[in-house]
């Protein structure tokens, strides 16, 4: 901990009441273990955050039984990772005596700390990394982590309570024994027409010369660099490659035929990476001048990208939710990622009622066939409530939000929302919520059934059906699954949302992939 980062005032009957010092920050701290912040028996006075770049709080969250929740911050200001901060979890007594518990908490992840019983503290932290994670992969990046901790009888430790998300029963294996990537294409020889057609494309600000040009199935990638070589500057200014990668100003052009595409994303690249399966262009980021993969094309397959597989993932978000195509809806769902939301950070309605991930949770995953969307969702409920009457809202229920993108320029887009309820002899009932709408769509069909642990889902959505039209490459899409009790009562309400990919194939191609960023051709 740095000096002076935690002042202790004595006020009264030689008691301790802590207050934030608001001295000049440290990135010091981060680096080593965070040391306990005061005394047992400091008493805890809470404190608002203040303008400035050192500043800070010590906020009472709840209180449980014999034990209160804290949460104190103090503010760093600028350091290596952007902007940082000192963040901790207590626990003290009712009247706010300090207890000895103490937890440390990721400052740059979204966070929410709550009692689950008078012994259990729940924290449950989710972010993206935005900071450092640039390159799309094709699969939503936010990490939820989900733990619970008991406090000790005497309140002075959090005991780490073992536990695992829900087990899901619609996740495939990981592909085993998977073939590997056929070996680049053999680099050719640019004619001195290509390159003065390619040159012609590239910006202006440099002089380019060809890195790599390779070709396969009538597509092929030329890959050049405007470095400027200084064999009389600093050593490292005498080569055109630094720490593995050949640098830049980039210039990426797709070459077809006759027709030449200049990639404009590559520009973004500082420097590219040769891999042996890949180009992978680094480029620098907002913080520090450091400098993170922002974007990956196959070398392999020239002229599409390099994106995660798909077959047995698990994340926790869909921005994006890349959909597989597949023959049948059994095929096309084994290659399709499954979406998982099980904790607080998913539930929008009902929190005070919703205990933990066997009161109510979900995974979902969603594929194509031929013009068809099939979703399938698994729900882990302890108590399961079919459809009675009336709307169906004060019954177990999904709630599905679609809307198609159209592009800049078009129409604000049509919002459609569905009302799946349980209905009787295992088949879904769907409704149209639109506006408040309460519409039976009898064209619209699925099944469902119970499992152990709660009940599965089968939908099959014809996008004509939906008002969708062709070209159709993306799509807003809210997943929501609504609990209700066993006196048919809506009880909790837990929400995922995202944004689906229809990409004709998987890895898509770069041209399908980044359609805005091609805008120059020759």
């Amino acid at each position: 901990m740095t000096r002076g980062m935690w002042e202790r005032v004595s006020r009264g009957h030689g008691a301790s009441v802590l207050l934030l010092w608001l001295g000049l920050g440290s990135t010091a701290a981060l680096a080593v273990p965070i040391e306990l912040p005061v005394t047992k028996g400091t008493v805890l006075v809470e404190k608002a955050d203040e303008p400035g770049w050192n500043s800070g709080s010590v906020q009472r969250l709840a209180c449980e039984g014999r034990f209160c929740l804290w949460l104190a911050v103090e503010e760093l200001g600028a350091c290596s990772f952007g902007y940082c901060s000192n963040m901790q979890m207590w626990v003290s007594d009712l009247e706010g005596r300090f207890l000895g518990a103490s937890h440390g908490i990721d400052d740059h992840a979204s966070r929410s700390l709550r009692f689950v019983d008078p012994e259990h503290v729940e924290v449950v932290t989710w972010t993206r990394d935005e900071l450092f994670h640039v390159i799309d992969t094709g699969l939503d990046p936010l990490h939820v982590n989900r733990r619970v901790m008991k406090v000790s009888r005497d309140g002075a430790r959090f005991i780490e309570v073992p536990g695992q998300g829900p087990g899901w029963t619609m996740v495939g294996a990981r592909a085993e024994n998977i073939p590997g990537h056929p070996k680049p294409p053999k680099p050719r020889t640019v004619s001195g027409a290509l390159l003065e057609r390619a040159r012609a494309l590239c910006p202006k600000r440099a002089s380019y010369e060809p890195v790599e040009y390779v070709c396969r199935d009538g597509m092929c990638l030329l890959l050049l660099s405007g470095f400027k070589a200084n064999p009389d500057g600093p050593p490292e200014d005498a080569t055109w490659m630094l720490d593995g990668r050949v640098r830049g100003p980039l210039c990426v052009v797709l070459v077809q035929g006759k027709k030449l595409t200049w990639l404009s994303a590559a520009e973004d690249g500082s420097s590219v990476e040769l891999l042996p399966d890949s180009y992978r262009f680094w480029g620098g980021m907002a913080v520090r001048g450091g400098v993170v993969p922002v974007l990956e094309l196959s070398r392999t397959r020239p002229g599409y990208m390099v994106l995660a597989d798909t077959v047995g993932a698990v994340v926790h978000g869909s921005r994006p939710y890349p959909v597989r195509i597949g023959p049948s809806a059994e095929a096309a769902l084994a290659l399709a990622p499954t979406v998982q939301a099980f904790t607080q950070a998913q539930v929008t309605w009902g929190l005070g009622r919703w205990k933990d991930a066997a009161d109510l949770a979900f995974a979902w995953r969603l594929a194509r066939v031929e013009q068809t969307l099939v979703l399938q969702v698994e729900v882990h409920d302890e108590t399961v409530v079919p459809r009675g009457t009336g709307t169906g809202v004060h019954s177990d229920h999904l709630e599905l939000t679609l809307w198609q993108h159209r592009g800049l320029g078009s129409p604000r887009p049509e919002t459609r929302k569905l009302g799946v309820l349980l209905g009787a002899g295992g088949e879904v009932e769907v409704r149209d919520w639109t506006a408040k709408a309460d519409v039976m769509l009898p064209f619209l069909q699925g099944t469902w059934r119970e499992r152990p642990q709660g009940y599965e889902v089968t939908l099959v959505l014809p996008w004509a059906d939906l008002g969708m039209t062709e070209p159709l490459t993306a799509v807003g899409f809210v997943m929501a699954v609504s609990d209700a009790d066993v006196r048919g009562k809506q009880e909790t309400l837990m929400e995922q949302a995202g944004g689906l990919n229809l990409w004709s194939e998987y890895p898509p191609t770069i041209l399908e992939y980044s359609r805005e960023f091609f805008h120059q051709m020759n």
